[in-house]
């Protein structure tokens, strides 16, 4: 104590020396351990490199040529669906007059009328969806495709009369952009979505946000329908196998649902008997036989009834959302030079 009493000026060197000693050592010490983690971090990722490197990830001649083969394939084969599918495309939609309209949409409807006879095989007021044209005339830039969908809903019709079903439950048609004097969804002329409609919701705070595609093509324009019936199984099939195999127009099912209105009989009596014939009737002395007596037979389920409703024999009610499509010409393909 008492050199530094005396060497004040050199005692406060020293402890100011030790200390600045002190804080470069450690300081040298964490600049080392962070050099080992960098330098352990570039390790890692050139082994990851080396090792991705290894399984020769980027392209060569002759994958090119094979990913160029599959691809033309692809097209080629959508190409060729696309040309099948503009088959359904009708040659012409031009409008007509309002009037014109009017007259064979009241021709069509009683040439439909005729081909269910039966009472009540018809709803009231059945006007194949077009009950706002009782009476007046759709816009006159509306009459080609309400011609094309008219005649359609003929055929429709037809092909279920033909197909054995006796009974419509309903028809609804949904009303097209063109009778309101818009054009289809995503042209020029389309109806503008009301604000807040159809926009995305901002994902939550940290959440995922979902990748971004390129919007698809639009191939067709949908002209949707509901058709309720009653019919057995046989006849149903029928149906749908005519509509599936049309070559005039194309049915896109969105929605078929069948409900049967009867249920299957069960077999109450039977298990009823064999749950009598456990002891045979007499308890726990087990089946007491008196000669000369018969046993009354249970009289039997209507055996026809029964098939009717296993086999489909049955009348069914259908429900069938479809989508009549119309089919875009201006739409092409992407090609590969």
């Amino acid at each position: 104590m008492s050199w530094f009493k005396e060497n004040k000026f050199l005692g406060g060197l020293l402890v100011v020396t030790v200390l600045l000693a002190a804080i470069i050592i450690f300081l040298g010490m964490k600049a080392g351990a962070s050099l080992e983690e960098v330098q352990q971090q570039v390790a890692t990722k050139e082994a990851t490199l080396k090792k991705d490197k290894s399984l020769n990830p980027y392209p060569n001649p002759e994958n090119a040529k094979a990913k160029e083969a599959s691809l033309k394939e692809v097209l080629a084969k959508g190409k060729e669906a696309r040309e099948k599918l503009l088959t359904f495309v009708p040659e012409k939609t031009e409008n007509i007059s309002g009037k014109d309209f009017a007259t064979k949409l009241t021709e069509t409807v009683s040439r439909v009328t005729e081909l269910f006879p039966g009472e009540k095989a018809i709803p009231s007021g059945f006007y194949l969806g077009f009950k706002k044209y009782r009476g007046s005339q759709p816009k006159a830039e509306a009459t080609g495709v309400l011609n094309y969908q008219l005649d359609a809903m003929e055929y429709l019709l037809t092909q279920a009369s033909e197909a054995g079903v006796k009974q419509i439950e309903n028809l609804v048609r949904e009303s097209l952009p063109q009778e309101d004097g818009y054009g289809w969804p995503g042209t020029k002329n389309a109806k503008r979505q009301s604000r807040g409609s159809g926009r995305a919701k901002r994902p939550a705070p940290g959440a995922v946000r979902p990748p971004k595609f390129e919007k698809l093509p639009n191939v067709a324009h949908r002209m949707p329908v509901e058709f309720t019936f009653k019919a057995p199984e046989p006849v149903l099939r029928e149906f749908f196998k005519r509509i599936g195999n049309s070559d005039e127009y194309f049915f896109e099912t969105r929605i078929a649902r069948v409900l049967n209105p009867a249920s299957i009989p069960s077999a109450g009596k039977a298990a009823s008997s064999e749950k009598k014939s456990d002891d045979g009737g007499g308890g726990a002395f087990g089946a007491i036989e008196i000669e000369g007596e018969e046993t009354a037979e249970e009289e039997p389920v209507e055996s026809v009834k029964v098939l009717d409703k296993v086999s489909g024999g049955e009348e069914l009610t259908v429900y069938l959302r479809a989508d009549l499509l119309l089919f875009i010409e201006e739409e092409n393909l992407p090609e590969l030079k």
